[in-house]
């Protein structure tokens, strides 16, 4: 015999797993319920109620792979070290070294510093970079000193540009300047940069 009755309370949780079933009501032709059949349904209650936990297991396991293949970055960190033979003048017979200043550039783009040349970059950089420029820091390196520096990243920065202002800079070869892409910074450890004569190196970072 067929009798036509609401879905029992304890099966509400198959409607959570399909969302054509919510906010509408929900029948079922039970045939021939006896007990020994009626006792199948918190059971299967049960079984499809596991739907919810597996939908949070997953956007957990997402989350745990975006963490995997997409760094954040929110601090910019840089160590820089100095030669003793620092800033030096070739022009000079008896030439001493000397600090320099290191600038950094947060920018959203780089095509404008690519055209900017030295003189330009030392004397009116922030005017020049214009929109470009998200934030900026100076900081003076000793010869044979160092500096950790630490400061925060903007959201919208995709470069970051290292200037040395040297007194007499390598104008050929841009020796005076490292540009960093922001895939190439670490969100646990500073990429090193390293400062001797008039040249500007970025270290190759090591094995963890």
């Amino acid at each position: 015999m067929i009798f036509r009755e609401r879905l029992p309370p304890s099966l509400a949780a198959i409607t959570a797993c399909n969302p054509a079933y919510r906010n509408k009501e929900i029948s079922v032709f039970i045939t021939s319920l006896t007990k020994p059949t009626r006792w199948l349904l918190p059971l299967l209650a049960i079984s499809l109620s596991g739907c919810g936990l597996t939908q949070s297991v997953t956007d957990t396991t997402r989350s745990a792979v975006s963490s995997i293949f997409y760094k954040k970055i929110t601090l910019l960190q840089l160590d820089f070290t100095a030669r003793e033979a620092l800033n030096t003048d070739t022009r000079e017979n008896h030439t001493r070294s000397q600090s320099v200043v290191i600038r950094i550039y947060q920018l959203k783009d780089r095509k404008t510093f690519d055209t900017l040349v030295y003189q330009q970059l030392a004397t009116d950089g922030e005017r020049l970079l214009g929109k470009d420029l998200l934030a900026s820091r100076d900081a003076v390196l000793t010869p044979g000193g160092a500096i950790n520096l630490t400061m925060p990243i903007e959201p919208h920065a995709q470069f970051v540009a290292v200037v040395a202002l040297f007194r007499h800079p390598d104008l050929t070869n841009n020796s005076w300047q490292q540009v960093l892409d922001r895939e190439a910074l670490e969100p646990d450890r500073a990429l090193v940069l390293q400062a001797d004569d008039n040249s500007l190196i970025l270290l190759p970072l090591k094995n963890k």
